[in-house]
């Protein structure tokens, strides 16, 4: 017994020793301090040197103090000015290698703008608007401006776009010749354009989808532009310089004598000309087998008529033409009547239509095209069936009709939706919407009852074809609070294309009790006087919902917008200066130098409240150009810094885990 006390004695050291080697790998990759890198890249070195003139050759090198990545360099990087043939731009380690493919012109300054794209591979911090430039002459052009680029019809930042600028000022250089020095905006829409030389420019922004660097009216392209010259100037003055001890910390605040350029608040208006598009087709479309869609760009007064080409109609109205169901889109919905037709899986059609020469873009001609139009339904069937490999399955005279052909058109009876039913606004209109083309839809088919008391009178209404929806009849009347209706339909009086008819239909609604509603009126101070008059320029406000949809519009009449009957709610309101007093917004016009008209945000959200009247007051002097309420952002940037790690939190975290990582030792050990 007691040799072996002593063994196990003697062998307590060694037993821990092993306890401290397991406890050491249990805890191995748990570092619970050092300072979180929050740094971007430092510049080191490069060749040639920064701002070097005389510079003849076409490689550069800038290296860097640690291991970088360039986003996306073939989008993100600019050179300019702009080359014909795209540079070669490749992160290899600390260093980034540019390769430019163009010919360098003489007397030069060339700038290589990196915009925002470099960033250190561990952490992805940035290096903001780094740019590295040289000369092919004696002289390093020095000057820059900066300003930011915003959507004009809803002052969203525009993200990506091309910002240039023409040193000939005729009104043609933006057509016909591409930009002298150009920049990219970045997340937040800002942009800087580099080592421009002394003079007088134009400003310009352009989608620029051609990449030829110039605007071409025919292609459709969004662009701004600044009405005034630009001239670039620099001073030097004394401005503090903030140093953080952090992210959230300022450790020093020092006075630096800096140089600053102007213009450094430059704003341009983003817009899609309102020159017509050129007139092309699009890719058509046959989303179910009864029906097939015509899309076009722009609008067309006639609808084409298509032509068989691989099958034969009965008789020569075997189709019907409607506008398709989007308002947005110009798109010409046919519905194929023959069952015969509609029942071969490819269609094979020829279509003539009005369109814009390829050579000649402002002469309108005569189109002729052969469209393969393929039942989308049989051949996604088809290719799941190759894709199972196996073979068709084989029909029986029991299956049923619709298993063996394509699905049949709108099902019997005649579907019709009336809408609203159950609750009814005072401003609602009432919508009576069709599952097909009907052919004969009267006023007369339909009554209209109002409750009064125990007993329902018959009373008047107006009746018409909705412009927008297809497929969609509205009832218009003056709807006035707590009254009730019945609106009814007898069966059997509509009958739709396909030959189903209705069933009869009955539905009741009451509108709403005024105490269900809130009521806004929003005063306007100062609006904007028009340059050619003493009047003040038309405008009207919307209110918008969360997402900053328009809900509700009212023109704005001695100053002030009345909102009625609005459910309670939250909304958002922006103010348009109707410059044409259309009641609707225009985008600008390049042609005629028209800048698109002025949106403005108000910056504070209304809460509307049931029986609640809301007045207020929108001084528009202190309204900023181009703000918009940070909760309707949609182009938002992300977020330039990183939350700081907390390290003693982190270790915690890890020890939780650390029994796990044990097993791993001792297996390792074994």
């Amino acid at each position: 017994m007691k040799k072996i006390i002593r063994h196990v004695i003697l062998r307590l050291p060694t037993v821990f020793m092993l306890a401290s080697i397991l406890y050491a790998c249990a805890n191995i990759g748990n570092p619970n301090g050092g300072p979180y890198d929050e740094k971007p890249p430092k510049f080191v070195s490069s060749k040639p040197a920064v701002n070097q003139l005389n510079f003849k050759g076409k490689k550069v090198e800038i290296l860097f103090d640690e291991f970088i990545s360039v986003d996306n360099p073939g989008e993100n990087v600019i050179v300019t000015p702009p080359q014909k043939a795209n540079p070669i731009i490749q992160a290899i380690g600390k260093r980034i290698n540019v390769e430019l493919r163009d010919t360098l012109k003489d007397s030069t300054t060339y700038t290589i703008d990196f915009t925002s794209s470099i960033s250190d591979n561990n952490e992805k911090n940035v290096l903001e608007n780094f740019s590295f430039s040289f000369s092919t002459g004696d002289v390093l052009d020095t000057m820059q401006i900066s300003g930011v680029l915003i959507n004009a019809m809803d002052l969203e930042p525009v993200q990506k776009v091309i910002v240039g600028i023409h040193k000939d000022l005729s009104d043609t250089a933006f057509l016909k010749t591409p930009f002298l020095r150009t920049s990219k905006t970045d997340e937040r829409g800002r942009f800087i354009i580099h080592n421009i030389a002394p003079g007088s420019y134009h400003l310009f922004a352009l989608e620029d989808k051609n990449r030829n660097y110039a605007y071409d009216k025919n292609n459709n392209e969004s662009l701004a532009f600044c009405d005034s010259l630009i001239i670039p100037s620099c001073e030097r003055a004394t401005v503090p310089d903030t140093i953080w001890k952090d992210t959230v910390t300022v450790d020093t605040i020092k006075m630096v004598e800096k140089t600053l350029f102007y213009p450094n608040d430059l704003m341009l208006w983003y817009f899609k000309d309102s020159v017509s598009p050129r007139q092309r087709m699009l890719r058509p479309d046959r989303p179910q087998d009864y029906i097939f869609t015509l899309k076009f760009n722009a609008p067309l007064d006639t609808f084409p008529k298509p032509a068989p080409l691989n099958f034969l109609p009965a008789d020569s109205a075997w189709y019907v033409t409607q506008k398709g169901e989007d308002p947005e889109s110009f798109a010409i919905n046919y519905w194929i009547l023959d069952s015969a037709i509609y029942n071969i899986d490819t269609l094979a059609i020829e279509v003539t239509y009005w369109k814009n020469n390829d050579t000649l873009p402002d002469v309108i001609e005569l189109q002729t095209d052969t469209l393969t139009l393929v039942n989308k339904e049989a051949a996604q069937k088809k290719k799941k069936e190759a894709k199972a490999k196996k073979p068709p399955k084989k029909r029986r005279l029991t299956d049923s009709l619709s298993d063996s052909i394509p699905a049949a058109p709108p099902p019997v009876p005649l579907q019709v939706n009336i809408s609203p039913s159950g609750s009814l606004n005072p401003y609602d209109d009432i919508s009576i919407v069709f599952n097909e083309p009907v052919l004969d839809v009267r006023k007369e088919f339909f009554k209209m009852e109002i409750g009064r008391d125990t007993l329902w009178d018959t009373v008047d209404f107006d009746f018409e074809e909705d412009s927008l929806r297809a497929m969609t009849y509205l009832i218009k009347r003056p709807f006035k609070y707590n009254e009730r209706y019945q609106l009814t339909i007898d069966s059997a009086l509509i009958r739709g294309v396909y030959g189903h008819v209705n069933d009869s239909l009955s539905v009741t609604m009451t509108v709403k009790g005024e105490k269900e509603y809130g009521h806004l009126s929003v005063e306007a101070l100062f609006l904007p006087v028009a340059a050619d008059s003493l009047s003040v320029i038309p405008a009207f406000m919307e209110l918008l919902d969360s997402r900053g949809s328009p809900v509700r519009k009212a023109i704005v009449t001695n100053g002030v917008a009345l909102f009625q009957d609005m459910p309670p709610e939250k909304y958002w309101a922006r103010l348009i200066l109707d410059a044409n007093g259309n009641g609707k917004w225009d985008a600008g016009d390049y042609a005629s130098r028209l800048q698109p008209e002025r949106v403005v945000y108000f910056m504070k959200q209304f809460e509307i409240r049931q029986n609640w009247k809301i007045e207020e007051t929108w001084d528009l002097s202190k309204s900023r150009p181009g703000e918009k309420p940070a909760d309707l952002l949609i182009n938002k940037p992300k977020e330039e810094t990183k939350k700081k790690r907390d390290y003693r939190e982190e270790s915690k975290s890890r020890r939780g885990s650390s029994s796990s990582t044990s097993f791993g030792g001792l297996g390792g050990l074994r």
